[in-house]
């Protein structure tokens, strides 16, 4: 597959940018069907943020991912970026190591992979750990989110976030996208919350969070009908392999489980302004993600 430029370069390094240019080109390759554009700026996907620091701690370069940080616009390098100025640094960083693994889709049959110390074992972002982990509780900051998410205005924490670290990273994260992404289960009672069935009392720990997962499951859902619809499932996989894209490989994965999307009928894939996009039938403005149904989905409440 012939791309507009290599994504080897970029392979342990920041994959939003990658996506986002491949996705831009209309024709990859004689073989290859044109990839449907689509890339939505979502919060930072906190594994992605942890494997990046870990890739900082290890080499101190820092260079590319704030150009990624500011020309990319990329979430994770700037969220990553944030915390490295702020002198957040991998504690954990002897079980780790930066070396280059064998794969087949890489150049030269490898990649540059941040790996578990002695292994070719490429970690997950939650195995790090952070200088800074801890400085607040999680249950606070999750509730809080979630207090957020039912209606509470967030002008209403403004006087307990200033004594408050948690509720303060609350805030700051809403303001930047952070949603409770199963928020559907619960409500509130009285001065708490519970869980809608059942109505036992919620422990913070069942919350989910849109940032909590190595991928955006918009992109996830876009991906998935661009396959369905006639795209490239070879490519998603390259992708995933090649540049350590999670957004990919967890699309790969569902449509390999076998998966369906439950109103494909809904939407077409065309050729718009010289690019390939999924959109509604009749429509020329590409979908977002969100709106495919999915056959694992579970109907709200």
């Amino acid at each position: 597959m012939n791309t507009p430029f290599s994504i080897q370069t970029f392979t342990h390094t920041k994959i939003t940018v990658v996506l986002a240019t491949l996705f831009a080109a209309v024709a990859i390759g004689p073989r290859a069907s044109a990839q449907s554009a689509d890339w939505t700026e979502v919060i930072w996907r906190e594994p992605q943020v942890r494997y990046l620091l870990a890739d900082m701690t290890g080499s101190g370069k820092t260079d590319l991912y704030r150009k990624y940080a500011t020309e990319g616009r990329d979430p994770d390098s700037r969220e990553a970026i944030r915390l490295w100025d702020a002198g957040v640094r991998v504690i954990n960083m002897a079980d780790f190591e930066r070396k280059w693994v064998t794969n087949q889709f890489g150049k030269d049959g490898r990649v540059f992979r941040v790996v578990q110390r002695g292994s070719d074992r490429t970690i997950t972002g939650n195995e790090v750990m952070l200088s800074n982990d801890g400085a607040f509780p999680q249950a606070t900051l999750r509730l809080a989110l979630l207090d957020l998410m039912l209606g509470t205005p967030p002008k209403d924490y403004a006087a307990r976030a200033k004594k408050d670290a948690g509720v303060a990273e609350a805030l700051r994260r809403f303001s930047e996208g952070c949603r409770v992404s199963n928020a559907h289960l619960f409500d509130r009672r009285g001065k708490g919350f519970v869980f809608k069935a059942g109505g036992q009392p919620l422990d913070a720990m069942f919350i989910r969070l849109n940032s909590d997962v190595p991928y955006p499951e918009v992109n996830v859902r876009y991906f998935l009908a661009d396959m369905f619809l006639g795209g490239s499932r070879e490519f998603y996989h390259r992708v995933s392999e090649e540049a350590h894209e999670m957004g990919c490989l967890e699309a790969v994965v569902r449509f390999d489980a076998g998966v369906k999307i439950t109103n494909l009928d809904q939407f077409e894939r065309k050729r718009v302004d010289g690019k390939v996009l999924i959109t509604r039938k009749g429509s020329n403005e590409r979908i977002s993600g969100m709106l495919v149904k999915l056959s694992t989905d579970l109907a709200a409440p």
